[in-house]
């Protein structure tokens, strides 16, 4: 009985393992591809979601659940071409928040940090083309 319960604990670390290791492996691609910008809000939420899931709790699941909300609505306003810089910061905050967690896993740290970034150059391009 023993033996049964390890080998099938054994099977399920890696089950999870090859399930992150997709989900990585995933999202590189989809970062490379020529869509990735036309989408870059839905994708920055798909990215907290999952690096979040199972491990926030309370007060800063409230900020993610806040955070995610004002993805969401970023997306739908980039659909028809309009941003809300104050609230493109709101964001960045949040991510920021979360890219220097010690609660997630370093590589999720760095998919959020790599977020930030995108974030950030995003906010730089259309503040130069707003002027």
């Amino acid at each position: 009985m023993r033996r049964f319960l390890t080998s099938g604990v054994i099977l399920a670390a890696f089950a999870f393992s090859a399930a992150a290791q997709d989900w990585h492996q995933q999202r590189e691609e989809q970062i490379s591809g020529p869509q990735w910008g036309l989408h870059l809000f839905a994708h920055v939420r798909e990215d907290l979601e999952h690096v979040w899931a199972g491990v926030a709790k309370d007060k800063e699941l409230e900020r993610l659940t806040k955070t995610e909300d004002e993805l969401t609505k970023m997306q739908g306003d980039l659909d028809q071409t309009r941003w809300d810089n104050g609230l493109l910061n709101d964001v960045i905050d949040s991510i920021a928040k979360s890219s220097n967690d010690n609660r997630l896993q370093a590589r999720d740290r760095t998919v959020l940090a790599d977020d930030l970034r995108r974030l950030k150059e995003f906010q730089d391009q259309h503040q130069h083309t707003s002027r």
